[in-house]
């Protein structure tokens, strides 16, 4: 599988048989994955911050994974985190969400874009890393609530999406998100109707899943008999009434797409602008 993105969580990867049908998709197309970096970053347009969005890196080190900064305490924050070999361009990357819910109508008072070592040619164990990525993305997410933070807005491209649900899953008892949005998520739809995610999507207001049938990459890597690739054809179930499949086909012709995409940024800031996910959700 292979996109512009970019240990110890084992039994979080897939059978043997599915993880060597990706390392083969990993061999097709990393050269497709490059070249879409380069793409991406070309294509972003400024943020609305000054110097662009604010960038944190979440990082394994010597004490484990952790993260070198904290989320700005305001008002309304969009928190978007990368997928794979999207490290070097996450701040365009963000910078093209965020243009793309202004013109939808909804404007952060601050954007932060999540950094994480995903230019990484073991995708499995990229795929596994999310799991802590999410989870530091949980502390801090709990700590901008502690102290006395609002609303955050939480999206996830590609095996970002895939951290964005873990956050949701990680988060501790007494707290929730207020919008949670994995686009082009890869993953597969029993991961969010079954283990490891379900049960996290109560740690959350309101959860937005948006997929294309466009969506190629991740529809050669994940779903197969009896279930679904995520990013490409949803849920395939009714995971909780929290929970939306939002298609975007018409407007998503492709894995990249998502990014800046108009029909997403409208869709996500319509509801975001409907208030049913503000005030109290957080800690």
């Amino acid at each position: 599988m292979a996109d512009n993105d970019s240990e110890n969580g084992t039994q979080r990867r897939f059978e043997e048989s599915t993880g060597s049908t990706r390392r083969s998709i990993l061999k097709a197309t990393g050269v497709t994955a490059i070249a879409g970096t380069g793409l991406a970053a070309a294509s972003g347009s400024a943020s609305a911050q000054v110097l662009g969005p604010d960038v944190i890196e979440i990082d394994d080190g010597l004490f484990g994974w952790s993260a070198d900064g904290s989320l700005p305490v305001t008002d309304e924050l969009l928190v978007f985190v990368h997928g794979w070999f999207g490290d070097t361009t996450v701040s365009s990357q963000a910078s093209n969400v965020e243009n793309s819910l202004e013109s939808g109508g909804y404007s952060p008072a601050e954007t932060v874009a999540i950094e994480w070592p995903a230019t990484n040619f073991n995708f499995i164990g990229a795929e596994a890393d999310t799991e802590n990525v999410g989870g530091v993305t949980a502390d801090l997410i709990e700590e901008f609530y502690d102290s006395g933070g609002g609303n955050v807005r939480l999206v996830g491209h590609s095996l970002g999406g895939r951290c964005v649900l873990w956050a949701a899953t990680e988060l501790g008892s007494g707290y929730q998100i207020e919008t949670v949005a994995p686009l082009g998520a890869a993953a597969d739809g029993s991961e969010v109707c079954g283990s490891p995610w379900n049960a996290g999507l109560d740690n959350a207001c309101e959860v937005r899943n948006y997929h294309s049938n466009n969506d190629s990459t991740v529809g050669s890597a994940y779903g197969g008999f009896g279930d679904t690739a995520l990013g490409t054809e949803g849920a395939g179930c009714d995971p909780a009434p929290n929970y939306t499949d939002v298609d975007v086909t018409a407007s998503v012709g492709s894995h990249l797409a998502y990014l800046g995409d108009s029909m997403v940024g409208s869709d996500l800031a319509g509801a975001i602008n409907s208030g049913s996910c503000d005030g109290s959700n957080g800690g």
